[in-house]
């Protein structure tokens, strides 16, 4: 059973305080960081821990409801030593916890109080923790600066939600002390961790950082940042930010490569979303099918799966572009009510409410898809991916500049993105709405060296070059676009921006294949 990881993370703090009432803000502030959420939201978190443990409301056998007061954890706990966890979670099925929840105890620097029996359930999921990052500048005073990177990189690791972000209360004790990451990832019971250090002369400052796979110790991507001291703080936000969106795709596809090696029978929800992740990000249609087969499967075997409703809706966004444009209609309709359904599951959940704005802007709703993703962008201010859907909101709203800073934040964030191809694309798109067909070409020549690349990107570097009046530099970019694309046309052009309401782009773009040789259908 797939636990919501809100949801296991409220567990985890009533059981750590069940010798106490835990009041709403008190949840609020330690599972929401103190984000303003509604009285629902609180609510399917409850009801969602209770389903976890097989309680209910009725019966309140673990979570009991004191009114107006709060909640407590009420069942039996038994505490055990640091000296007797064993080494490896036992696998413990969470659709039938015993009424005696077995809890682990770490004594001395650690020191915090985990349900081993839910702790069990967060191998579903990917679990990182950020480890403190040395100080190698020589000067104590400096320490802050570490300390509050990785309050940053936690705080905004953490709002990803199909993502276990272990706390800096319980990595402090690792502070000024060799890592060794395979002993650290079993104390802490961990899959990742991250690992940095800093160093800061009188004007600048220089950030190494690492994410290590705690089984092996295998270094699995790394960065050094070489910065000049402006504003120190808005430096370690910057950083912060860039550190944790890089992070946050290259875990994920660190977790699509692990599902793809298991037997086909032996995959569990969290499994099947992530195959059907990596089969999503091959962008051709025999890949949207096994996605599609994959994503279901994950719902039947956890309805309230939030995500792998959301990435069925993305499946049907993204054949919405690809598929006969008499199935559009039908797909974007799916999309919209599957997307809808993710956000009702969990509507704290970034990468839901971008889905949903995806299929809005799709369907010409451009105020209620910029409010969706506004929504998303809130909730995590580094997903990539919420940057990039605005943009292409936006430039289809009429409002190119502000669509170009979200799309080159988004690359930014992102760069080595599996739909780095249609960010280039997108801001191709931008400029040539502006008249900059120079840049629109380059772009789309970034976007056509991508290896993912779809056939869409050619047709916009044909229409660049051809009106810019390189015709021999067109016509070999609309032979890549037919050999992509065979048969494609100019009819074929105005089906593929179905999305674009301003006649006067679409007569250009027409134009500018007319002068690469690119014919009607």
């Amino acid at each position: 059973m797939h636990i919501e990881p809100q949801v296991f993370d409220l567990i985890v703090h009533l059981v750590r305080n069940r010798d106490r009432i835990v009041s709403k803000d008190e949840l609020i502030d330690e599972i929401w960081n103190g984000r303003v959420i509604s009285e629902a939201a609180l609510s399917s978190r409850i009801n969602g821990a209770r389903r976890a443990l097989g309680d209910t409301g009725n019966d309140q056998l673990f979570i009991k409801t004191l009114h107006k007061r709060g909640f407590r954890f009420v069942g039996d706990v038994q505490e055990i030593t640091n000296q007797e966890i064993p080494l490896a979670p036992v696998a413990v099925s969470t659709s039938s916890v015993p009424a005696q929840v077995s809890a682990s105890a770490e004594v001395g620097a650690l020191g915090d109080v985990v349900s081993e029996s839910i702790r069990a359930d967060a191998a579903l999921r990917a679990s990182i923790a950020v480890m403190p990052f040395e100080n190698i500048s020589g000067d104590p005073e400096n320490d802050y600066f570490s300390y509050g990177l990785v309050e940053d990189i936690i705080r905004l690791l953490a709002r990803n939600r199909w993502l276990s972000v272990i706390s800096r209360h319980s990595t402090v004790a690792f502070k000024n002390r060799q890592i060794d990451p395979r002993e650290a990832g079993q104390q802490l019971s961990v899959k990742y961790l991250v690992l940095g250090s800093v160093r800061r002369s009188r004007d600048a400052v220089r950030i190494a950082t690492e994410l290590v796979r705690t089984c092996d110790g295998e270094q699995l991507w790394s960065e050094t940042y070489d910065l000049q001291l402006a504003s120190i703080f808005e430096i370690q936000e910057e950083m912060a930010t860039q550190i944790s969106a890089t992070i946050e795709p290259e875990l994920s596809r660190v977790e699509q490569k692990l599902a793809t090696r298991k037997a086909p029978s032996s995959l569990d929800a969290w499994d099947c979303y992530q195959r059907g992740l990596w089969n999503l990000w091959r962008f051709t249609t025999p890949g949207f099918d096994e996605a599609e087969t994959y994503f279901q499967r994950a719902i039947e075997a956890d309805q309230n799966f939030a995500r792998a409703h959301g990435a069925l809706a993305y499946v049907n966004v993204q054949r919405a572009f690809l598929d006969n444009p008499s199935d559009r209609l039908p797909r974007l309709k799916k999309a919209l009510h599957q997307a809808r359904a993710s956000v009702v599951l969990d509507d704290l959940d970034c990468f839901c409410h971008c889905v949903l704005g995806r299929a809005l802007c799709l369907t010409h709703q451009n105020d209620e898809a910029l409010a969706a993703i506004d929504l998303a962008l809130e909730l995590n201010p580094s997903f990539a991916q919420a940057h990039f859907a605005q943009g292409f909101n936006l430039l289809w709203h009429g409002r190119e500049i502000e669509a170009e800073v979200l799309l080159d934040r988004a690359t930014i964030l992102s760069p080595r993105d599996s739909d780095l191809w249609s960010f280039h694309h997108v801001r191709s798109l931008t400029h040539f709405s502006l008249g900059e067909y120079d840049i629109a070409a380059e772009f789309a020549r970034r976007a056509v060296r991508q290896r993912n690349v779809n056939y869409q990107a050619f047709a916009t570097l044909a229409a660049s070059l051809g009106l810019l009046g390189e015709t021999a530099q067109a016509r070999e970019a609309a032979a890549g676009l037919l050999q992509s694309k065979p048969g494609y046309s100019t009819d074929t052009a105005k089906q593929q921006l179905f999305f674009c309401k301003d006649p006067c782009f679409l007569d250009r773009y027409v134009a500018g294949l007319q002068e690469a040789g690119v014919t009607a259908g």
